[in-house]
């Protein structure tokens, strides 16, 4: 007897109940079943969202936003979130309704306290897969930054170092320690 996995589309998924759980869609397959993160990841999360927001802000320079649901593949739908995304100058429109169909240039992820290294490593090169220009993956304890980019070896930053925007934010620049707490 063979068993099949009904897929659902994004249409679908973006109807769902609330039921306090974070789902993402894999080629139509339900996935990542998570119970919300705790306080840390939302603190540390919150922390790197103001400091690009305040970026994007102060230059009229792209869109920020937390937790939000691209559709990166289509017929099945693959729908992924990451902690942050960051969408370059006229990509996309404050009015989008539902899962936009684009890749965001920049991923942000927090480790949460039951992410693996390699889990973290295996989400970025998913995000850098589909077309990401870089992913931050955030590691609260021990603090540190390690950033991914096509074609190269990732950057591992330490609270003593300072994270630039590079060519994606340009002229974008905060000591690691400051995306993780308020004092040193």
């Amino acid at each position: 007897m063979t068993t099949t996995t009904k897929l659902i589309t994004a249409a679908e998924l973006l109807a769902m109940p609330d039921d306090g759980y974070r789902y993402e869609l894999a080629r139509g397959v339900l996935t990542e079943k998570m119970p919300p993160p705790g306080y840390r990841h939302g603190a540390v999360t919150n922390r790197f969202a103001y400091a690009i927001t305040g970026y994007c802000e102060e230059n009229d320079y792209g869109a920020v936003v937390e937790n939000a649901g691209f559709r990166l593949e289509s017929d099945p739908d693959t729908v992924r979130a990451p902690d942050i995304a960051w969408i370059a100058p006229g990509r996309i429109t404050e009015a989008i309704a539902g899962y936009p169909s684009l890749i965001p240039d920049l991923a942000v992820e927090v480790k949460s306290p039951n992410d693996t290294p390699r889990e973290m490593a295996e989400r970025a090169a998913m995000w850098l897969n589909y077309g990401s220009r870089e992913v931050w993956a955030a590691n609260p304890n021990p603090v540190s930054i390690t950033r991914y980019r096509p074609g190269a070896e990732p950057e591992v930053l330490g609270e003593d170092d300072i994270l630039d925007g590079g060519d994606l934010l340009p002229g974008f620049s905060i000591p690691v320690w400051r995306l993780f707490r308020r004092r040193r």
